[in-house]
Order: C-alpha cells, then sequence, then structure tokens
C-alpha cells in the first residue's frame, strides 16, 4: 500500500506560476510602485513536500481496486502565520481520493509565509496531487 507513486506540481496562484528556486520578485504595483514579493514555501521546500506526500499518503482501497487513479487540484491560503486556511477541491477525481487530499492537505506543518516587501501576507495556492497506482513487481 505504501508504494504508491504521487505526483506534485506547486502552482502559485495570483501572483505567480510555477515553481523554481528563486521565490522572491518585484513587480509594480501601480503608480510606478515596486514591491518586492516572496512566495510561501513549505518547510524544507519542494523535496520535503514531496516525501511528507508520499510518507503520509494512504491510498484509499476502493479506488485502488478500482483501479481509479487521477489528479486533485487542491486550492487554499496560506496565512500571515504559515497556516493553512479555506482549503477546497478545485478540481475532483473520486470522493474517496479527493478526501485523502484534503487529508493530507490538514496534516501539514506551518509553511513559511509569503511576503510584500518584508511583511508577512496571505498567499493564494494551488496544489495538485497525483494519485498513481504502482504496477506490479516494483
Amino acid at each position: 500500500m505504501k508504494a504508491v507513486i504521487i505526483s506534485v506540481t506547486i502552482l502559485l496562484s495570483l501572483s505567480a506560476y510555477g515553481q523554481g528556486e528563486k521565490t522572491s520578485k518585484s513587480v509594480k504595483a501601480g503608480f510606478g510602485v515596486t514591491v518586492v514579493q516572496t512566495q510561501p514555501e513549505y518547510p524544507g521546500g519542494t523535496d520535503s513536500l514531496y516525501y511528507f506526500l508520499n510518507k503520509n499518503l494512504q491510498y484509499p482501497e476502493q479506488a485502488m481496486l478500482n483501479g481509479i487513479q487521477g489528479k486533485v487540484w487542491l486550492g487554499f491560503a496560506i496565512d500571515k502565520e504559515g497556516k493553512i486556511k479555506d482549503e477546497r477541491i478545485l478540481k475532483s477525481v473520486v470522493e474517496a481520493i479527493d478526501n485523502e487530499a484534503l487529508r493530507l492537505l490538514r496534516l501539514m506543518p506551518l509553511w513559511k509565509p509569503g511576503t510584500v516587501n518584508n511583511e508577512p501576507a496571505e498567499v493564494q495556492f494551488i496544489l495538485p496531487i497525483e494519485f498513481v497506482i504502482p504496477k506490479k513487481g516494483l
């Protein structure tokens, strides 16, 4: 059961899309004002996020028996203290897999909060988690 392969892609909504080593950038905020934005980060970075998900994921048995796979898109906010809030399913697979994705999200520790001009700021996040049943013999 533990040998489940999951794929995680982090998409940052509102101010940036994609992921990369550089999480701080300058943007024009209007009237010629430039602000520096830093995106929230899972403690230890993307590799730690992958490790956390792989370690804690419990593939729903009925979904595995029925061969159900897919990508759940989770939307949530990281508040100024690094807490996850307002979590929701943006794109569903089936209820059991959706619930497992939400369970994983709710297990996560505090994130390093995002900042705007060096001040903590709430940031919206999109996290797709792909559930893939492993092939026999792996």
